[in-house]
């Protein structure tokens, strides 16, 4: 299994550079743990884009997955995959991909972290939203800090990174709830500069003593 770093950066489709170039950006920038998420681009696309975002991965030690699409995880050289509730289904993910593969979950509530943790098939949890999220706007249920401190302690000891509107000011969440790590997409740049405050989360959650997984 592979070392997970705390920070895990996502690439969005709301910038004006591809997805592998995105990838391109975060690795000069010290990111170690990389999800490529797209809700917009064609299959073919997407899978050019994580065909190049790969090569960098592998020339760099990255650990590389790719939001959603099984067929692109299976046919690429990629580390793993993250899967939603109505995505693919994390049997057929690790069947399909083997026992090595880092395969992320997302959970919402107790009712989705109770069926994660039955499975036993979950290399990490991407958990929440925490609140408001620039990428996704149709939000209206957020966990409460019960919940986040209670769902963590239930997953133990698989690994959760918190997700939803995460800046910078959010980094010590990591210790108070005994996450594993942030989940982190549109607070990781500038409206002018891509990926321009990856070393500063990097840099805050060193600071808080946080490792990785």
């Amino acid at each position: 299994m592979k070392f997970l770093q705390p920070l895990l950066c996502l690439t969005t489709d709301n910038r004006n550079i591809t997805h592998a170039e995105q990838v391109r950006v975060l690795i000069e920038e010290g990111s170690k743990f990389i999800q490529v998420r797209s809700k917009k681009l064609p299959f073919s696309e997407l899978l050019d884009q994580v065909l190049i975002a790969s090569q960098y991965a592998l020339e760099n030690d990255v650990v590389l997955i790719i939001n959603d699409f099984l067929e692109i995880a299976s046919r690429t050289t990629v580390s793993g995959i993250h899967l939603g509730k109505d995505d693919s289904s994390i049997q057929n993910a690790r069947e399909l991909l083997g026992e090595n593969a880092v395969i992320g979950s997302t959970v919402h509530n107790w009712e989705e972290a109770k069926t994660v943790k039955k499975l036993g098939l979950s290399t990490y949890v991407g958990l929440g939203p925490y609140r408001n999220s620039k990428t996704k706007l149709d939000l209206n249920s957020f966990l409460t800090p019960e919940d986040i401190r209670g769902i963590v302690d239930f997953l133990y000891p698989i690994p959760v990174f918190l997700i939803g509107g995460i800046d910078l000011n959010n980094c010590k969440l990591i210790e108070e709830f005994n996450l594993a790590g942030l989940a982190v997409c549109s607070s990781l740049s500038s409206d002018l500069h891509y990926g321009v405050h990856v070393k500063n989360f990097i840099n805050q959650i060193t600071e808080v003593s946080c490792t990785g997984v």
